[in-house]
């Protein structure tokens, strides 16, 4: 797992630092966990190195998602897509289903992109010789 004084460290400077502040230490290194093995299974089930910026970031930022994910609640699935309502009472309802599934929202944006990143895609160059 990242060392929380590393992550720590990664959000003294960070715009939503305070955020990650206020939570206790036993819901910082929960959300650790939980991130690194999302990150992990995005990148193939691979182990991170935490020498990398990049491998912290990403964690970092997954950790700050999930944590503040599960204070805003899950999203609604039905039949493999994500569902939004709204009612006004006494006129009606209606439901909107998109296209996109939880899965679509399990990785935090901040963090996919360090991910894409780590696999050395959009932004990453790389020279092959041969």
């Amino acid at each position: 797992m990242l060392d929380p004084a590393k992550a720590d460290e990664y959000f003294a400077l960070h715009l939503k630092g305070p955020e990650w502040a206020k939570r206790s230490e036993d819901e910082r290194a929960a959300a650790l966990t939980m991130a690194e093995q999302d990150v992990s299974l995005e990148l193939g089930g691979s182990e991170l190195d935490y020498g990398s910026p990049l491998a912290v970031a990403a964690v970092c930022e997954q950790a700050l998602f999930l944590l503040e994910s599960s204070a805003a609640g899950t999203a609604q699935v039905m039949n493999g897509a994500l569902v939004s309502a709204e009612s006004v009472d006494g006129i009606g309802s209606r439901t909107y289903r998109t296209g996109l599934t939880e899965a679509d929202f399990a990785i935090g944006e901040r963090a996919r992109r360090f991910i894409e990143q780590l696999r050395g895609r959009p932004g990453t160059v790389k020279i092959n010789r041969g």
